[in-house]
């Protein structure tokens, strides 16, 4: 963003010339008189347009102190409006007894718009003496002195000062007005800057809430009713978007299919990928009933065609069979699932490739014999990683020993309150102001006959 300036050239605070002298409020008219307070305090003035949100009270101020250096009967600031190509008036400060309106002008019109279009000052000694002046209602205007802001080559508006004596404007009060516009047009430029800054985030957030909302509409509200299996999820996103994923499936006869997996990284495209793994996933088992393994295979040789780099994906898959109490399951590089039996959680150790990191690799695959009580909980690496709060728990993360000891003080609890369960822990150990690095998903399944 650009700087404002601070100081001034020490050019342009050099006294006038005898012959520029004119009278003024201040002693001998000269504008420089007692300058370097004033000129501080105008610059001062000039950055709080850049910070403030008033900008008449800004503009206001600089016009009390502009006529502490320079003799005026009106000071107004016109702004450049590109979108309808031409200056508006924002602002007139007028003395007792002066009259004006507020004018619209195009480049060329009128000094003001001749300042503009030339990007340079006007001044005129004689405004009746000068065909390109245009009265803004106050007959007994004099001379006149324009000084457009300019900044990088564009045009952003214009200061004006306006007196009922004729030559009431000098040499002088010129380096001083085109120096001070220089100040403000930087000025200006930090306000539309963030002016343009506070609309994009605006936009964004905007943007953001609706992918977020497709985002939930594409992963399961509630878990499915399923007979002899209870299901539970909780997630939680590091950001307004994540790229952890689940789902649960009908997988024919009395079989379940659940689905957990993460995208390295986090944000908008980890989202995305997620959201696409998950759609090519659902297009390929509504045909397609094959094991845990050969799914995984179908969605690594699919991930590594898009040749996305970078990004790959942690991913379980399992399936469910009621009759036989039997689960199939394959892990793509998510950490070990959880058998929590009798009280007591063991990690099920299971690992493999995450999906899309290299070429037809080989996915491992269990059969787990289940009883009726037992619950199986996948949960995301970030579950494990959390760190925790520097003061309580030293910024150590929240590990494999934290999950175990969460399951087991809720191993008799439905699944859904242990998913939740696990998820509360880690913002507990986590603390209330830190904000997670992850993504988080915890789903449990529960053997209920």
């Amino acid at each position: 963003m650009p700087q404002l300036l601070t100081t001034m050239p020490d050019t342009d605070l050099q006294g006038p010339t005898e012959a520029d002298s004119s009278p003024g409020p201040n002693a001998g008219g000269d504008p420089h008189h007692g300058a370097f307070d004033t000129v501080a305090e105008l610059l001062g003035a000039v950055v709080g347009l850049a910070s403030e949100g008033d900008a008449e009270a800004v503009y206001s101020r600089i016009a009390d102190l502009i006529h502490q250096l320079i003799d005026y009967d009106l000071f107004g600031v016109m702004l450049w409006n590109g979108a309808e190509e031409r200056l508006e008036s924002v602002f007139v400060r007028r003395t007792p007894g002066s009259s004006t309106e507020k004018l619209t002008l195009t480049l060329g019109e009128g000094l003001c718009g001749v300042a503009g279009a030339e990007q340079r000052p006007v001044r005129v000694g004689d405004v009746r003496l000068d065909r390109r002046y245009v009265s803004c209602g106050d007959t007994r205007v004099r001379s006149e002195l324009v000084v457009p802001m300019v900044f990088e080559g564009r045009l952003l508006g214009l200061l004006d000062l306006e007196s009922h004596r004729p030559d009431a404007f000098t040499t002088a009060h010129e380096r001083l007005l085109t120096t001070l516009a220089a100040n403000v047009a930087v000025a200006l430029e930090n306000v539309q800057l963030l002016a343009r800054l506070q609309r994009d985030e605006k936009c964004l957030a905007r943007d953001l809430q609706t992918a977020r909302g497709i985002q939930r509409s594409l992963l399961p509200r509630t878990t499915p009713w399923t007979p002899g299996l209870r299901l539970g999820v909780a997630n939680a996103a590091a950001q307004e978007l994540g790229g952890d994923v689940y789902d649960f499936f009908g997988y024919g006869g009395e079989r379940t299919a659940v689905a957990v997996g993460d995208v390295a990284g986090k944000g908008t495209a980890a989202a995305l990928y997620g959201s696409m793994t998950i759609g090519l996933l659902r297009g390929y088992i509504a045909d397609n009933r094959c094991d845990p393994r050969c799914v995984l295979t179908y969605l690594n040789d699919e991930l590594r065609q898009l040749e996305v780099e970078r990004r790959f994906l942690a991913f379980s898959f399992a399936v469910y069979h009621r009759e036989h109490r039997r689960l199939l399951l394959s892990n793509a590089g998510l950490p070990y699932p959880w058998l929590v039996r009798d009280g007591r959680a063991r990690e099920i150790e299971l690992g493999g490739v995450p999906l899309g990191a290299m070429a037809r690799p080989v996915h491992g695959q269990l059969e787990l014999d289940l009883l009726p009580g037992d619950r199986v909980v996948f949960a995301t690496d970030g579950i494990e990683e959390c760190l925790g709060c520097p003061i309580r728990f030293a910024g150590q993360p929240f590990g494999s020993d934290g999950v175990q000891r969460t399951l087991e003080a809720t191993a008799d609890r439905p699944p859904q309150e242990m998913a939740q369960a696990l998820l509360d822990a880690t913002q507990v150990h986590l603390g209330t102001r830190l904000q997670a690095s992850d993504d988080r998903t915890v789903l449990a399944l529960e053997v209920t006959g």
